[in-house]
């Protein structure tokens, strides 16, 4: 897939500040890619298109939710912070035409996280995460771990990320919480 191609892609589907977000985790993720001897190919396609569908309406995150991913999104089927990620998977595969299970994996879950991650997805989740005009209590702890230790860096995102929610009273998706409870086990 032609990295040049997609960026253009990308352009016309996002707005100009999601664009640059995009942009900054794909320079983010190849830079850990690098690090952690990783596909940077696979890495490349994941960042670009992690957020494709971020700008679609409730409605069309819904329904195509609702059509491709029934049972997954079931439980947070109005979550479109959720939803997001699963879409821009059906449209990566559909549209583009990826059938590398690495790349979809690494955009379906670039948001929730899940057990058994494999590296490529745990460069997009956490790049996403720490990429340079993200601003949050400890991103620069996270940012530090990341150049060292992939896991420990996710692990403090995701304790942070799980607190925010419960103050919040948001839900937490199941994926996260494995996702933890893995890396905990692991690390």
């Amino acid at each position: 897939m032609n990295i040049d191609f997609l960026k253009k892609e990308l352009a016309t589907v996002l707005s100009k500040k999601r664009y640059e977000h995009s942009i900054r985790v794909l320079n983010t993720a190849l830079a850990l890619g690098e690090i952690y001897n990783a596909n940077l190919n696979e890495i490349a396609i994941a960042s670009l298109l992690h957020d494709y569908a971020k700008e679609f309406t409730r409605e069309e995150l819904i329904k195509i939710s609702k059509e491709h991913f029934t049972e997954e999104t079931k439980d947070y089927i109005t979550n479109v912070e959720i939803l997001h990620s699963y879409v821009a998977s059906y449209i990566a595969k559909d549209k583009f035409k990826i059938d590398n299970t690495d790349i979809l994996n690494a955009i379906k879950f670039h948001t929730t996280g899940r057990k058994n991650m494999s590296l490529v997805e745990k460069i997009v989740y956490v790049a996403d995460a720490i990429e340079p005009k993200r601003d949050y209590p400890y991103v620069e702890e996270i940012r530090d771990l990341a150049l060292v230790n992939l896991n420990k860096a996710i692990l403090l995102e995701v304790n942070k990320k799980i607190e925010h929610l419960i103050k919040g009273n948001y839900v937490i998706h199941i994926n996260s919480i494995e996702m933890r409870n893995w890396l905990l086990k692991i690390s």
